[in-house]
């Protein structure tokens, strides 16, 4: 695939000349144009996460290079934003942290985000693994989404999409993420029996998905938008198992709930870290992407902060040993994760969130 395709030219509107003048505010403009200390931009999630980042990260890079780095918070905002600055041809934005698969893979078939370097993507295929690194970045705040039961209402949890879906051997009031279509596509999929190491590359018959979506809605109680409300759910009470990401499962049950989490069965997502296209320090950009790749004490230290996985192999030797067998990219969970086609999904996304929202609303 092309990931360098750009997407067709959009009018600007009012909102979008509000988002990209806001930001420029935010930003302070280029640094390379002002003339003054090189600084670089980088797009984060907020709170606890833009925190690791900047002290696990940012800061001992700086100290390092000299190079400063500012953080933008813009959480689930990264698209629009980056698309609203192209558009305007003002460019804010050097990198993006963790961004999510179906956006990293959509952003780079719109040209949104740079490929990386050719050198510097074979030196990180030998550092991370060829599966950490794509085109256009590598992986970085990965997650698994699992299946998690509460163990008082739950004797057996299902250990395959197949049983999750089978509401006659389970009948027990379930929860969904309402916001990843593709994710709940690919599970129908393997409910309905594409095998899940087939998955990756597997073109989605949406209609075939959507009808076995519609058997399970009816026990499907809560379709959660953020790990919050997941979360809360199982408190309450409102549900008896689901889909859940990996690390909120695990802390719910440090925290006293009676919960249990399968990986089998479940799915891989990794985030990425990504450099935008005109970026205004691209080189200095590759070189933080450099940086954070190869040094496994901050990645250890960053996942530790925010119980997300990070892909250095040696990351682990730095973790506590409990924590580290919670992760994604921990060998033996990793083994049971299949991951998502998102190729197809960047190819076929305005069908497919069509369809979702009237699955969703009918």
């Amino acid at each position: 695939m092309d990931f360098r395709k750009k997407r067709g030219a959009a009018a600007k509107s009012a909102a979008v000349t509000l988002s990209v003048v806001v930001l420029a505010t935010a930003c302070g403009g280029s640094d390379s144009a002002s003339g003054e200390q090189e600084t670089l931009v980088v797009a984060s999630w907020g709170a606890y996460f833009t925190e690791a980042t900047r002290t696990h990260l940012a800061d001992p890079f700086t100290e390092e290079t000299g190079i400063e780095v500012e953080i933008v918070d813009a959480p689930g905002k990264y698209a629009a934003n980056l698309e609203a600055q192209q558009q305007a041809d003002n460019v804010q934005w050097d990198l993006l942290d963790s961004t999510s698969a179906p956006d990293a893979y959509q952003m780079a078939h719109d040209g949104l985000i740079q490929p990386l370097p050719e050198d510097l993507r074979t030196e990180l295929e030998g550092v991370l693994g060829e599966e950490a690194v794509e085109e256009f970045g590598f992986t970085f705040s990965n997650l698994g989404y699992v299946i998690a039961c509460n163990t008082e209402e739950v004797a057996d949890c299902p250990d395959s999409q197949e049983a999750f879906f089978d509401t006659d051997a389970h009948p027990q009031r379930r929860q969904m993420i309402s916001t990843l279509p593709l994710l709940n596509l690919s599970l129908a999929e393997m409910a309905a029996g594409v095998p899940a190491e087939d998955i990756p590359t597997h073109e989605i018959d949406m209609d075939r998905a959507f009808a076995t979506l519609e058997e399970i809605k009816p026990e499907v109680k809560v379709w959660w938008e953020s790990g919050d409300q997941m979360e809360q759910a199982f408190r309450n009470g409102e549900v008896d198992m689901g889909i859940a990401y990996s690390g909120r499962a695990f802390g719910l049950a440090e925290n006293g709930q009676p919960i249990e989490v399968q990986w089998s069965g479940g799915v891989y997502n990794p985030g990425f870290w990504n450099v935008a296209t005109d970026a205004p320090h691209s080189e200095a950009a590759f070189q933080f992407l450099e940086w954070v790749a190869k040094n496994p004490e901050a990645q250890a230290k960053w996942a530790e902060h925010t119980k997300y996985s990070v892909p250095h192999p040696e990351a682990f030797d730095y973790m506590d040993d409990e924590f580290k067998t919670q992760l994604a990219d921990w060998p033996d969970n990793r083994a049971q994760l299949t991951t998502l086609n998102y190729q197809w999904y960047a190819e076929n996304s305005e069908e497919v969130n069509r369809r979702w929202q009237e699955f969703l609303r009918g």
